[in-house]
Formats: C-alpha cells, sequence, structure tokens
C-alpha cells in the first residue's frame, strides 16, 4: 500500500474531526489546556497601544499576539485599519475568525458585524464581547459571507489551524462541513449600511465582493481585503478575479501605505493587503 493510498483509507475510517485533533498532538494538548484554564477563571491581557489592553482568552492570545504585534504584515494592516476606527465606523468584519477587527471598533466607539463560518470562532468572539463589554457594539453572525444564500461546504482544520474554516472545493465531500451562506447585501437589510468592510476568507474574496454589489455601488464604504492568491491558484481559480469585481464597482487598490498598487505586482505574493475605496472619494 502506498503512501497516498494510506492516507486515502484513514481519511475514509477516521471522522476529519478526529483526526483534526490527532494532526498535532502538541497544539491540541496546548488548546485543551487553555480552556481548561479559561474554564477555571483565568484570562490574559494584551497591549495593543493607543492606551487599549484587549482581555483575552489565553488562546486567543496567543494568536492576536502572533498576528497583530509580531508578524510585521499583519501588525501594518492592523495598524492602519486602527487609524480608520472612530465613533462613525460602522464595520463588517467578515471572516472574522476571534474578533480582534470587531474588537477594535467597538473600543474606539464605533460598532460592528462580525461574521464567521467557523462555531469555534463566533464561541471565541462572543466570548471577548463579554470579556471587553462590546455586548452593545458587536453583534455576530455564524455563517459564510458568499455572492448568494444558500448552503456551502467548508474545510473545517480544527485547532491545527486555530479553527478557521475555508472553502476547498477539490476536496471530497465527505471532508467538508455544510455551512450556511449569506450574502453582504442581505445583512445590510438587518443590520443597515456598513461605513467600513474587512474581508479575510481565505480565497473567497471575489464572491463576497459580488455578494455586496448593491451595497458597494450605493453607499461606497472603504474596503480592507486580504487577498489570498496562492490558496485560489491552489483550488483552480483566478487570483484576479477580487480585483476584476472591484474594478466593475469603480473601486481602487491601495497599499497600506496610501499608494495606488500596481495590479501586477499583487500576483506575486501568496497574500496581499489592500485598502480599497471608491473611485471619486
Amino acid at each position: 500500500m502506498n503512501r497516498e493510498h494510506f492516507k486515502n483509507v484513514v481519511r475514509a475510517i477516521v471522522p476529519r474531526t478526529a483526526r483534526n485533533w490527532l494532526r498535532s498532538p502538541s497544539k491540541s494538548i496546548e488548546w485543551v489546556w487553555d480552556l481548561t484554564k479559561f474554564s477555571l477563571g483565568t484570562t490574559e491581557t494584551l497591549d495593543l497601544g493607543t492606551d487599549w489592553s484587549v482581555v483575552c482568552h489565553p488562546h486567543a492570545r496567543k494568536v492576536f499576539y502572533q498576528a497583530q504585534v509580531s508578524d510585521p504584515e499583519q501588525s501594518a494592516e492592523f495598524r492602519n485599519f486602527i487609524s480608520h476606527c472612530s465613533k462613525e465606523m460602522f464595520l463588517y468584519d467578515i471572516g472574522a475568525h476571534y474578533g480582534i477587527f470587531s474588537l477594535a471598533a467597538a473600543h474606539f466607539g464605533g460598532r460592528a458585524v462580525a461574521v464567521d463560518p467557523s462555531p469555534t470562532a463566533t464561541r471565541m468572539i462572543a466570548r471577548h464581547i463579554a470579556l471587553n463589554g462590546c455586548s452593545g457594539s458587536v453583534r455576530i453572525i455564524c455563517a459564510a459571507a458568499s455572492d448568494a444564500e444558500g448552503e456551502m461546504g467548508m474545510l473545517d482544520a480544527g485547532v491545527f489551524t486555530e479553527g478557521y474554516f475555508r472553502v476547498a472545493n477539490l476536496r471530497p465531500k465527505r471532508e467538508l462541513t455544510q455551512t450556511h451562506t449569506i450574502t453582504i447585501d442581505q445583512i445590510v437589510r438587518q443590520f443597515g449600511v456598513p461605513t467600513h468592510i474587512k474581508i479575510d476568507v481565505e480565497g473567497h474574496e471575489a464572491a463576497v465582493l459580488r455578494g455586496a454589489e448593491e451595497t458597494l455601488r450605493r453607499s461606497s464604504p472603504i474596503l480592507f481585503i486580504e487577498l489570498h492568491n496562492e490558496i485560489v491558484a491552489s483550488e483552480g481559480g483566478n487570483p484576479g478575479a477580487a480585483l476584476d469585481v472591484l474594478s466593475e464597482f469603480r473601486y481602487g487598490a491601495f497599499a497600506l501605505s496610501g499608494e495606488v498598487i500596481d495590479t501586477s505586482a499583487i500576483f506575486d505574493r501568496p497574500i496581499v493587503r489592500i485598502v480599497a475605496q471608491r473611485k471619486g472619494q
């Protein structure tokens, strides 16, 4: 039996949830330990500058520190986002994960709707809303933003990737979790028009933007987008699709520094973080 055949047999016999825990025993043990500490009342604080410290679940603090403090690109993205925060901000946090962008919007006096397909992630967001006194400022939707309402199979990588769900078109259906989908335009009809939208959806950016056509054409919110070129290409998609949609809706793409991006350079990198604004604004 060759290695690939053996892997297929294991996938067929062992449920994906169990395999997620077995893929990295050290991460699984760490996750259980952090959950245990939290259940016993332990929380941790992370200083994010600008006179702001966020109270965290012990595991989430590690995730926030790695992304918003330690990683240079993600830290620059977060600092740029904070520069936009104000009492006037109404954020749609699409692909919210543990909710740090939503917490930032609330901390600086704004409001947010945090949208994520992962039950693990949305439970973590709810914990952070309670820990940081944001219950009146942040709403949670456990669903995947897309271009139509319905159902979509998503890959749940479990604790190995901190509870992320992502689109995985090339995986067999038995590997996927059926997840409710919703569009940004539908969210607007429930919660109102956002001033800003953050999109971090692991390669599903174009579909999310198509599902926001009415909102983008009529209201022109500022967009913060992570373009996952490598993931899109690995799934057989077109990495330029999201930029094509932005162009169709008369949005221009800018670097975090505020300079116009040469779109040809975008595709040279696995992930590119941009700010997009409606032309003429």
